[in-house]
């Protein structure tokens, strides 16, 4: 009797790990400082491995109480002061001429090409069939991009 028990039991876990289990999303912050100092470890007395612009998207890997391990667009791993990030979220263009169109359609006006790495900031995070919805920092022109073209989300 205890091995069937035991094995509904399993079934019963499985079966509520498969429908309630949290779905996992990469957490992104930005620089909120003009230029900030990414750092080889969580310490200022650590070697400088880059310095990045204000509104520079960071996935964050590891965070401590006054320091973010962090990924950049290209893989690197380095860490940031807390004091330097914000949550408001942005996202930087990947390619050159990436373009922001006026509805989520490649058949609809195109409102903007934008230039490879430049930071936009992101309106919503939820991609809908393969679009995201940004707005120039610059500009101040907002609408649709292929969510393939930036990195940040």
């Amino acid at each position: 009797m205890a091995p069937n028990f035991f094995l509904k039991f399993l079934s019963y876990l499985s079966i509520s790990l498969l429908f309630f289990s949290p779905t996992v999303s990469a957490d992104f912050l930005s620089i909120k400082t003009k230029n900030s100092i990414l750092f080889e470890g969580p310490s200022a007395s650590t070697k400088k491995r880059f310095i990045v612009t204000e509104g520079y998207p960071l996935k964050i890997i590891v965070s401590l109480k006054d320091w973010k391990k962090v990924e950049d667009h290209l893989g690197k791993i380095s860490w940031a002061q807390a004091k330097n990030l914000d949550r408001e979220r942005t996202v930087i263009t990947l390619k050159p001429q990436s373009t922001i169109y006026n509805k989520p359609d490649i058949n609809e006006a195109k409102l903007a090409y934008i230039d490879e790495l430049v930071v936009l900031n992101l309106v919503s995070p939820i991609v809908t069939d393969g679009w995201i919805k940004v707005k120039s920092t610059l500009e101040g022109i907002e609408g649709f991009m292929r969510a393939e073209e930036v990195w940040g989300i």
